[in-house]
């Protein structure tokens, strides 16, 4: 694990909480759960996948946040990971599946974190989910169906069902009566120092997120579309490498409707090299992407019709297969590693798998070290086809982690068990229910079958990597809520970023292990421990008989050998993350950060908290144990925004009409309690950790009105926070407020980079491009606004059908932008640019889309 020292900015010391502690009190002194009764999670539920990752050591210490990862901060103290010791298994509870056909549902208890001995357990448990699916189906359909055995033939009834899960639009931000302080003082080119930050802007120290641009300091690269360029880091005019994506048609004789496809495509061969043999030249490398001067000449400029390209891309059409895209990389050493998609031919054409990925992904990895700079591509070492659509990735030293969920496409089993089909015309419900269980029974096994083998989760003959089907409910009802308990397939995949060149041709291989979920991942979060896959989905309330959010744990461990994951212990708590930021381990506990919505509630209609879960030990059971929450955050009717922990504190924005800033104690894991408060206009999205004139700060990216708001924050005294510092850019947005891979602040200089955009829906006064900030104590102030395309250009210029979200990275103090279409570098000393690369003329482009695409 990484260390830092007692003078690193980013992780400094750990604050000493005053808060009593009794290690052996694993009780809070407020017990949430008197106070939320959580019953039965709807079919989209929260999941938050939990992967204990063993870097071939015994890990010890914190795995805490890069902003947040503090020197004896207590680490995982919990005993037995990576041991041997024998772990206790649960007993399981079962529930009643209502219908004509057996079905035996297991309750989402720590039971399910037991895996599975084998993979006829696993495919019994399919059945059974099968079965209870088909009930649920048969029963609704016999209930509404008396007006089919009396009207044959004619157009389908509508039911209509009350939409309980309705909620009213936010409530919009009031008006501030705060104003940007001007008398800011002015940056000067004499305070700069030299300095290098490219590294990507990771949540947790060690733990490297994947992005779309990387560098290792020599060289940068970025993935543009279906294109990797690759260019000299601190002398770009040396040359471009560039990589294109293998793009290959489909035959005409596959699509006898739609004709031939619409575009130019590669041949069936290797990666393209494209024609660009020599060293770019002046032209190519500084010129604007479309200068005023040619904005005559350009295509989409007044005078000149857009040219009609690629109409097929707007339309559904089965038989189109548009360009693969880069949607990642993993950068380690001198291995370069793209996850790359292609649009799946079994999206649109359901009936050839069990599955419904629109995406067939494949996992490349090239040569990031010999890199040639005449145009020529990248050496492409190995790759795999995996299964599942994107959703994230990250690495732990030589450990590649992807995330994937495949889509269950159980609509293919169930079509026949509906009531307007035909051979159910004329029968009474009695009837139907017969001639529909012996359609189900009939289908089930066929399907069963096909859907393990099209998932691949059979890992050796053994499934005991995967959690058990389950109802992902907790409550003292014996009835299942959800409906389709198997539709969606969460993928964690692993595999050595170090395997050798032989490796990676001959037997490129990756481990995985994963969960069934009514939901959809919502994001991530990975630390030296673990990784959270989120999704979201509702739970039961007893006490007041609806449905609210909540979230569900499970954990996987990995042994110390880095083989493949093996389910180890779930928790639950209520309410739903806000983003990657609202969960952390610490000290052998996990913190979520969660807002439960109520709308009927008329005192307040949300409810703030942070929950503590202490990791069991090998010893323990599969639980993961409440031990503390926290009390209400916020006013009322506020929701959490923003939220940061940094060992053992935790940093909270709430808003609905103002922001309180709110900082909680989290040093007793059973009475984590709020120790300073501060209320101020607009709200931030973005914390960042920052330290000026050796005081600890806050930095703050959000929004006041219809403006950026960019907040700095003094906690150097915890119990009374000041915001010391704003400024407010004025009708523009900024991207890093939710994406923080955008967000760069470079300590040494004390200078913030963000995008800003100005969209007037005119060719006039419109921006895409960066502003950089000079921070000090008392003062937030522009010093460089860097536009990458003019505003004529933005808003009907021709492009390539890609577009680089914003990125900055800084070179011996020279900054370099990637935004849109276009690589700029900033001299950050003088504002002045340095170069300008157009990557649509590096590609010879001749398509013409929109700016945005």
């Amino acid at each position: 694990m990484m260390k830092e020292s007692d003078e690193d900015i980013e992780n400094p010391p750990p604050i000493t909480s005053k808060a009593e502690t009794n290690p052996h009190n694993n009780t809070p002194s407020n017990d949430p759960n008197k106070k939320i009764k959580i019953g039965l999670l709807s079919t989209f539920l929260l999941v938050v996948l939990v992967i204990c990752i063993s870097l071939g050591v015994v890990y010890q210490g914190n795995p805490s946040n890069s902003v947040e990862n503090d020197e004896g901060g207590g680490g995982d103290t919990r005993p037995g990971l990576n041991q041997t010791a024998p772990t206790v298994l649960e007993e399981a509870t079962y529930l009643v599946s209502p219908g004509p056909i057996p079905a035996k549902i297991r309750m989402a208890t720590p039971a399910i974190a037991n895996g599975y001995t084998s993979c006829a357990d696993l495919k019994d448990d399919i059945r059974n989910a099968l079965n209870h699916l088909a009930n649920t189906i048969i029963v609704e359909q016999s209930r509404n169906g008396g007006w089919y055995e009396n009207n044959c033939g004619r157009d389908d009834p509508v039911f209509y069902m009350e939409d309980s899960f309705a909620s009213p639009a936010m409530a919009e931000v009031e008006e501030s009566d705060m104003a940007s302080d001007s008398t800011a003082s002015k940056f000067q080119e004499d305070d700069m120092v030299t300095e290098d930050s490219y590294e990507t802007n990771n949540q947790v120290q060690g733990v490297d997120e994947a992005d779309f641009v990387k560098s290792d300091g020599k060289h940068v690269f970025t993935a543009y579309g279906d294109v990797i360029f690759v260019w000299d880091a601190l002398d770009p005019k040396k040359g471009l490498s560039i990589t294109r994506m293998p793009y290959n048609d489909t035959d005409d004789k596959d699509c006898p409707y739609f004709g031939p496809m619409p575009v130019d495509v590669m041949e069936e061969s290797e990666e393209d090299t494209l024609p660009i043999r020599e060293p770019l030249t002046e032209e190519v490398m500084t010129t604007n992407v479309v200068s005023p001067e040619a904005a005559a000449s350009t295509p989409g400029s007044p005078g000149r019709n857009r040219k009609t390209m690629m109409i097929a891309d707007s339309m559904i059409m089965p038989c189109y297969k548009p360009k693969p895209q880069i949607l990642s990389f993993l950068l380690r050493g001198s291995r370069l590693t793209a996850i790359v998609s292609e649009q799946s031919s079994n999206y649109f054409r359901a009936e050839t798998s069990t599955l419904h990925d629109y995406q067939e992904l494949t996992i490349k990895v090239y040569d990031a070290e010999n890199v040639p700079l005449d145009g020529s591509p990248l050496s492409l070492l190995g790759e795999k086809k995996i299964k599942g659509n994107y959703h994230d990735a990250r690495s732990i030293d030589n450990h590649g982690i992807v995330i994937t969920t495949s889509n269950v496409n159980t609509d293919s089993f169930t079509s026949e068990l509906y009531r307007w089909r035909p051979q159910y015309c004329g029968l009474n419900s009695t009837a139907y229910e017969a001639l529909a269980k012996e359609t189900a029974l009939n289908e089930t096994e066929s399907f069963m079958e096909k859907m393990v083998k099209d998932l691949d989760v059979e890992l050796d003959g053994n499934c005991d990597s995967i959690f058990q089907v389950a109802s992902i409910q907790s409550g003292d009802s014996k009835e299942v809520y959800d409906s389709n308990l198997l539709g969606n397939f969460v993928r964690v995949l692993s595999f050595d970023m170090d395997m050798s060149t032989n490796q990676l041709t001959n037997e490129f291989t990756t481990s995985s292990s994963g969960t069934f979920a009514p939901g959809w991942p919502d994001s991530i979060y990975v630390s030296q421990g673990f990784v959270g896959v989120v999704n979201v989905g509702h739970a039961y309330d007893a006490s007041t008989n609806r449905w609210k959010e909540s979230t569900f744990v499970s954990a996987f461990e990995f042994d110390i050998t880095g083989s493949t994951p093996k389910p180890f212990a779930i928790a639950r708590a209520p309410g739903r993350p806000l983003n990657k930021f609202a969960t952390d381990l610490y000290d052998g506990h996990i913190r979520i950060a969660t807002t439960s919505f109520d709308w009927s509630n008329t005192d307040s209609t949300t409810v703030n908290q942070i929950f503590v879960f202490q990791l069991p030990a090998e010893d323990q059971g599969r639980e993961m144990k409440l031990v503390g929450a926290t009390e209400h955050l916020g006013k009322k009717n506020e929701r959490i925004t923003a939220v940061r922990f940094r060992g053992d504190r935790a940093y909270v924005v709430t808003f609905e009409q103002i922001d309180p800033f709110i900082v909680v104690d989290m040093g007793n894991h059973s009475k984590p309690k709020v120790i300073g408060e501060l209320e101020i206009p607009g709200f931030s999205q973005y914390l960042h950790w920052i330290q000026l004139e050796g005081k600890r700060f806050m930095l703050g990216l959000g929004r006041q009105d219809e403006d950026i708001k960019i907040g700095l924050f003094d906690i150097s005294d915890e119990k009374n926070p000041v915001q010391s510092a704003f400024h407010l850019e004025k009708q523009a947005s900024s991207s890093a407020g939710s994406d923080s891979l955008a967000f760069r602040y470079l300590p040494n200089s004390q200078l913030l980079i963000i995008p800003k955009r100005e969209w007037t829906w005119t060719a006039d006064g419109n921006f895409d491009g960066f502003v950089v900030y000079s921070i000090n104590a008392t003062h937030i102030t522009p010093v460089h606004e860097i536009q990458h395309a003019d505003s004529q250009s933005i808003y009907r210029g021709c492009w390539y059908n890609a577009y680089l979200q914003p990125r900055s990275l800084v070179f011996q103090s020279k900054l370099t932008t990637l935004l849109s279409h276009s690589v700029l570098s900033t001299d950050l000393g003088t504002g002045d640019t340095l170069f300008d690369l157009n990557l649509d003329k590096a590609l010879n482009n001749t398509e013409c889309h929109g700016y945005f695409w």
